[in-house]
Formats: structure tokens, sequence, C-alpha cells
């Protein structure tokens, strides 16, 4: 899974270095990928809704079309999704030195100059504008009765994690 946070810079040429480990699970998750080649990937840029990219390994994409797949035919929710998933998204891969190019339009969309916040999003990871990242850290969440911002939120997991025995 992707975890993390990393605070990374961007060359003059839109190049974005992903983390190690990052680049470890795209491998993995690339079924063409063998040792002395470069990992593909997914990034999806969304609409006016994202300022943010999310980024998917080739199997995550291909788990998520098989769900819009699954939907009913031109329902809503179908074409809402394939416009998301296939119109606002574009095909990368890793270079040799495991950087990413983001293009000018993705750059623009988004807002980032010369770095960018690159964070784990457990089956997926992330790529924000710093400064945007700080101000919309919970933007467009729907409100919660249960939610207590005051309070650690691990205390929502349920019984202790660091409890649980690993193996």
């Amino acid at each position: 899974m992707y975890i993390g946070r990393y605070e990374n810079k961007i060359d003059s040429k839109g190049r974005l270095s992903i983390p190690a480990d990052f680049r470890r699970i795209l491998e993995e998750n690339d079924p063409k990928w063998e040792p002395g080649t470069n990992a593909h990937l997914f990034i999806v840029f969304g609409d006016e809704r994202r300022d943010y990219l999310e980024i998917f390994s080739v199997n995550d994409f291909r788990d998520v079309h098989r769900q819009i797949q699954a939907k009913d035919q031109n329902s809503r929710e179908q074409v809402a999704l394939q416009r998301l998933f296939a119109h606002q998204v574009q095909p990368a891969q890793l270079d040799e030195t495991g950087r990413v190019v983001l293009n000018s339009y993705l750059r623009t969309k988004i807002g980032l100059t010369d770095k960018a916040l690159v964070l784990g999003n457990s089956g997926t990871f992330m790529i924000w504008e710093p400064e945007t990242y700080s101000r919309n850290d919970m933007k467009g969440l729907p409100p919660d009765d249960n939610f207590d911002e005051s309070v650690d939120p691990a205390t929502y997991l349920k019984g202790k994690p660091l409890d649980r025995e690993f193996g």
C-alpha cells in the first residue's frame, strides 16, 4: 500500500521523482514490467472538482474499469465514472530514474510550480500543490455527526491496531 508524505521538487521539464517504495508497488502491479524496464501508471486529473492528481497502478486501474463495466449501461453513474476514468486521465511511464513527467496541463490544473506534495492514500497516491493541500485537507467531505475533530482519528479504528500480532 502507498503510505507516507514526501515533498519533492519539480524540474523545469515537469519531472517529479516518485518515492522508491511507491515505484516498487507500481512495478509489482504492472503486468508488462520486468527488471530493466519502466513501470506504467495512470494519472487521473478529473474536472474542476479535483485540485490534485491521483495515481493508479496498471492493475488497480484495470480493476476500476471492471467496476465501471459492471454498472448499468448508460446509467448516470457509469457515464460519470467513464468521464473521470477514461476521459480525464493520462497514461504515463516512469523514467529510468523513477520520475514521471507532469505535462504543462497537469501542472497548471493543480497549480504546481517547483514543488509537489506526494501523499500515500492506501490503494493509490496523490500529488498536490503543497499550499492547496494544507488549505483543503477535508474540503468537500460531508458533515458527519459522529466525527469529532478534537480526537485522534485512530480512535475510530475498531480495537487497538498495535495490539494485534503481525506475521
